[in-house]
């Protein structure tokens, strides 16, 4: 039993397929996975991992964005875009937060925040920084298991990982009055969705096989 691959597209270009499978899943994917067994108390090990998968998975959205979506474009625009196009939004449980709308909050409240600013908001004066005091909280939350103390079982990440539908959870992002609260489980479904609906266009795959064509 062990980490279960994408479904690509079978017509996914050579060199495309390869930075998928061997980068994507082999260095990032498969990381996400162990990670989901997390914690294992019996183990001594006690921390969930919530932050630094959610990390993992926003560098997959970054690389994902610039190599397979679109070579055209700043960093920040590919990565909102392709969260707002095709993340599975339409299978996520009714909530009032609208795709544009859920991508600038994935970006701007998680991604950068995580990746620059150790989850804090900082905001520039002139050419220094200084902290910004937000009116809402911000959580990054994890499924609690059946006992609420370990990760999940090797059975249940793997059908997470093979679901052709949305698995019965909460929605990946929630807002609720002073709170926005990301879901891991839910996060790491839907740029697995994303990844195999992006192989599904064969333009793009036809634009990335070009950049990505000397890649080993």
């Amino acid at each position: 039993m062990s980490y279960r691959r994408l479904q690509l597209n079978a017509a996914t270009p050579a060199a495309a397929r390869h930075f998928i499978e061997r980068t994507i899943e082999d260095l990032y994917f498969s990381d996400i996975h162990a990670m989901l067994r997390l914690p294992l108390p019996s183990q001594g090990i006690v921390a969930g991992q919530n932050f630094a998968i959610t990390q993992v998975l926003m560098a997959v959205i970054s690389s994902v964005s610039t190599t397979l979506y679109d070579r055209n474009g700043k960093s920040g625009d590919l990565f909102k875009s392709i969260v707002e196009e095709l993340f599975p939004w339409d299978e996520e449980p009714s909530n009032n937060v609208p795709p544009i709308a859920a991508a600038c909050i994935i970006y701007d409240v998680f991604r950068n925040p995580l990746t620059h600013a150790g989850g804090l908001f900082v905001d520039w004066r002139g050419d220094q920084r200084f902290l910004v005091q937000k009116s809402y909280a911000v959580e990054v939350t994890r499924l609690q298991t059946q006992n609420k103390t370990t990760g999940h079982t090797e059975e249940w990440i793997e059908a997470l990982e093979v679901a052709s539908s949305r698995p019965d959870m909460g929605p990946t992002l929630k807002v609720e009055g002073a709170k926005k609260v990301l879901l891991v489980e839910g996060l790491y479904w839907c740029v697995r969705r994303m990844i195999q609906k992006l192989t599904d266009d064969t333009k793009r795959m036809a634009n990335a096989e070009k950049m990505l064509s000397a890649y080993k």
